[in-house]
């Protein structure tokens, strides 16, 4: 008999359900690490009040993200985010398939402030 799970995100802030919208953040703090689930709006807030930090902090372990060679996976509702952006600037993008890093570089920036 097969078995279906499905995993329902709820956002650790507000305590409303994700559905699509819903990713789990890691981070790491004064040595300990964390993971918090968030809506794509709450996730965006985040990455725009930590990366100030980021910029100015050294980089000590872990793996990167993005970049040439990566075989980091990026996680499904910011690829989803990504392309709907895309879609909203009238960017072209490949429907199926890995997106470009120009692309990826685009949204970074445009959610970077």
């Amino acid at each position: 008999m097969a078995q279906k799970m499905k995993t329902i995100l709820i956002s650790d802030l507000s305590g409303e359900e994700l559905g699509e919208d819903g990713q789990t953040v890691k981070f790491g703090f004064l040595g300990a690490d964390y993971e918090i689930d968030l809506s794509q709006t709450e996730s965006d807030v985040f990455a725009s009040t930590i990366q100030k930090y980021v910029d100015a902090g050294r980089r000590v372990g872990g793996r990167r993200q993005s970049g040439a060679g990566s075989t980091t996976r990026r996680d499904p509702s910011q690829t989803k985010a990504i392309k709907a952006w895309a879609t909203e600037q009238g960017i072209d993008y490949p429907q199926r398939g890995r997106l470009s890093q120009d692309l990826v570089e685009k949204w970074e920036a445009a959610h970077r402030s």
